[in-house]
């Protein structure tokens, strides 16, 4: 059996620039705590695809430098979708009406289905190479960004209220037979210190 591992970065530091945000003192007791995690499942992966921002590549460090075979790859394709502010509408509200409609965006942002047309092919390029191997695929990313993947690339039932339960950090299972076969998803943040709930 072999795995997709998706996981929400820790809890970062609210000022200054989005992208260069990075993780508080929780934050970094968390991806302590995930290393350890990884490490006892036994993961096999010699690559991770990470969002470039901060809080994501500083989440997975302490777990891909346990062996110097395993190597960070930050791809655009994994950064949080983009959410202006509205006058009208707090954040959550956004993201609230953006579970409900595919469709729905503010302003110059991008609709789930749009932000999902945008990085398919990525998507598709990092799965067949995940079929053609023996190795996990492991995934670092965001909140909103792994459910558009959940919801729209594997099928997964994820909503708006799946979004609300999410910790950070958080971590989805996805497991596949020898044939390629998607078999089940498990939610799975136990053993985590300092898990963070917005």
């Amino acid at each position: 059996m072999k795995n997709i591992v998706l996981i929400r970065h820790g809890k970062a530091e609210m000022g200054g620039k989005d992208h260069e945000r990075k993780l508080d003192e929780d934050g970094l007791v968390q991806a302590k705590s995930l290393r350890e995690k990884l490490v006892n499942l036994g993961l096999n992966s010699s690559t991770i695809y990470s969002s470039p921002f901060m809080r994501a590549t500083e989440t997975i460090k302490p777990f891909a430098e346990t062996n110097k075979n395993i190597k960070i790859i930050e791809k655009l394709e994994l950064e949080e979708i983009h959410m202006p502010k509205d006058e009208n509408l707090s954040k959550h509200q956004i993201i609230e009406k953006m579970w409900e409609d595919e469709n729905f965006k503010i302003g110059n942002a991008t609709s789930h289905k749009e932000h999902y047309a945008k990085i398919k092919g990525f998507l598709d390029e990092i799965f067949n190479d995940f079929k053609n191997n023996n190795n996990d695929l492991v995934i670092i990313s965001h909140g909103v960004l792994i459910g558009i993947i959940l919801k729209f690339f594997f099928r997964v039932d994820f909503g708006f209220k799946d979004w609300k339960l999410m910790t950070m950090p958080d971590i989805y299972f996805l497991n596949f037979d020898d044939n390629n076969n998607f078999i089940e998803m498990k939610r799975d943040n136990k053993n985590i210190e300092r898990i963070f709930t917005i």
